[in-house]
């Protein structure tokens, strides 16, 4: 049934998951658990306790034996789960690709108390009543979609009913950073307001909590100054609380009044109704410009005494594209990874400015969206969790997933950016195998992994602030890249090709330092450590496709083949 189904309306398109969820399969389905086997995602249940976190029923049809298996998965993963997509071995590199669609949820009626166009239908109440079913079990026969209890939106067209899961549309809805959900069907009122920072006796101004990102300053902001959005949260968050069930059933309405733009993938169930299988884009509400600062600001980022920063930003029209997605890294002190899931967006509508006080461009604002698949470093932990508490250990990470707003990158320095453009070399053909280190002469090891870390002037009177220096070895060979930060701006950073490793030492690197330093960011004195390798410029260009990495590396092979 589903596979005619799929068939007759789409056809198998690679698409990179990026979440492994094999051992959500080997915990729920035990010995009946085939890796080989193509499982294939049908629908969203209810929300449940699975070890002390919130997780979803996802329906899969086991194309091999076409039954059905219900597996529970985090509620961070969901939106890397779209309805259609085929997981073998507990990864998704295909899915069943349908149409897409545009529709619109009608601007909040105070008169009526609703939107127009928008109502809900729970499977459970419809059974009960014996009502009429807008998804007819018969057409799309999920197992126990009859007793179904979550409350899904129907969009009502001019000639489609749009049914979207509630699920999908809470995740990719509230707030950018999936903490946001965790927090708000898992603790009661008082400490979700605790942790989101609601009640911080600041005014208008959002903190932003430590585990959330920049973008979900227009999320917190309704959730802390509109009485609509507190009714329809804090209503959420009862219902999701109120009771000792072990199952809870969702129901996920707009959390504020303005009319909402989508951006879907629609599974054309029969001449009347259409499942939205995936939410590709979404709008944000408008508004006046939102000021926020940083809660626990990054020392090693934004310097040692550093208060966090003000700035301002306006909520902009976006979209979530799910075919390209960022893996990252980050190390903190104790040695936790944590594999950050973030959902790309492309920008729609008009463009507003996005950080006020930081004066960025258009150019700048774009450029902040561009964002590539970044891959693990080695060494990584065995397995990641969505749990309160790291392990020091590093045999289990941390997971965290986010939608990609467009303002998440905004407080990205240059040094941030290196990085960044580093790791995209990791799936990059022709650089990979890609190892990173950055470099701190400060610090017990010189070589400190994946870290930024920026060293300061000690000895010199000059212009540079601080350098960051990083050690790259890839299939190309050894390279170190030093970049400035020079009063308030950073100016054009320096590559070297090594030629012998072992007589690159930590005093070369020290020499390095010195001459950018007394020299402002240049290298007086080029001779005397030309003897070491090739050296080059790069400069800091913006732009959709750009890599200061690659670029660097690509103008030294370009000017050795000119030698």
């Amino acid at each position: 049934m589903f596979n005619t189904l799929f068939k007759a309306n789409g056809k198998k398109v690679k698409y990179m998951g990026m979440v492994d969820i094999e051992r959500y399969f080997e915990i729920c389905l035990g010995s009946y658990y085939n890796p080989k086997t193509e499982y294939i995602v049908l629908w969203y249940g209810k929300i449940y306790y699975h070890r002390r976190r919130k997780t979803v029923q996802v329906y899969f049809l086991n194309s091999t034996t076409n039954k059905q298996v219900v597996v529970g998965v985090s509620i961070k993963s969901i939106l890397k789960l779209p309805i259609g997509s085929i997981w073998v071995e507990g990864k998704c590199e295909e899915k069943y690709e349908f149409e897409t669609l545009y529709t619109t949820l009608d601007a909040y009626d105070d008169k009526q108390r609703e939107r127009p166009n928008v109502i809900y239908t729970n499977h459970f109440g419809i059974s009960k009543d014996k009502d009429e079913y807008i998804l007819k079990p018969d057409s799309y026969p999920v197992d126990d979609i009859k007793t179904d209890s979550n409350s899904n939106l129907v969009v009502q067209t001019d000639t489609v009913k749009i049914i979207i899961p509630s699920v999908l549309f809470f995740v990719a809805h509230y707030g950018v950073s999936k903490e946001i959900n965790k927090v708000l069907i898992s603790w009661h009122k008082q400490e979700v307001e605790e942790r989101l920072n609601i009640n911080d006796n600041c005014g208008d101004l959002i903190t932003i909590p430590d585990r959330c990102v920049i973008a979900d300053a227009v999320f917190l902001y309704y959730l802390k100054t509109d009485a609509h959005t507190k009714g329809v949260v804090w209503g959420l968050n009862r219902r999701m609380l109120n009771n000792d069930k072990q199952y809870h059933s969702l129901k996920a309405e707009p959390y504020h009044k303005q009319g909402i733009q989508l951006k879907i993938v629609g599974l054309k169930i029969d001449d009347q109704t259409v499942l939205c299988t995936e939410i590709l884009g979404m709008s944000m509400p408008m508004g006046d410009a939102i000021e926020y600062r940083i809660d626990k600001p990054n020392s090693a980022t934004y310097g040692d005494g550093t208060t966090p920063q003000t700035s301002r930003i306006r909520p902009i029209y976006n979209t979530i594209e799910s075919d390209e997605i960022i893996l990252e890294a980050e190390r903190d002190a104790n040695n936790i990874t944590t594999a950050v899931v973030s959902h790309r967006i492309e920008l729609i509508g008009k463009i507003r400015k996005l950080v006020e006080s930081a004066n960025l461009t258009l150019d700048e604002a774009i450029a902040s969206c561009n964002l590539k698949v970044t891959w693990l470093p080695q060494n990584e932990p065995d397995a990641y969790a969505d749990g309160e508490d790291g392990n020091a250990n590093g045999d289990i990470g941390r997971f965290k997933a986010l939608v990609d707003s467009g303002a998440i990158h905004s407080l990205e320095n240059n040094f941030e950016r290196l990085l960044r453009y580093a790791q995209n070399l990791k799936s990059t053909l022709g650089y990979v195998p890609v190892v990173i280190d950055c470099v701190n002469l400060y610090e017990d090891k010189v070589f400190i992994g994946e870290t930024v870390r920026a060293m300061h002037n000690k000895q010199h009177k000059s212009k540079v602030e601080m350098i960051f220096a990083m050690r790259l070895i890839t299939n190309l060979g050894l390279f170190y890249l030093f970049d400035c930060k020079k009063e308030g701006i950073q100016t054009s950073g320096v590559v070297i090709k090594v030629i012998d490793q072992d007589a690159f030492t930590e005093k070369v690197i020290r020499q390095f330092l010195g001459q950018l330093f007394r020299g402002n960011g240049r290298l007086p004195d080029v001779s005397a450590i030309s003897k070491y390798g090739i050296i080059k410029y790069f400069k800091h260009t913006n732009g959709e496709d750009v890599n200061w990495v690659r670029t660097a590396i690509d103008n030294l092979k370009k000017d050795a083949s000119d030698d």
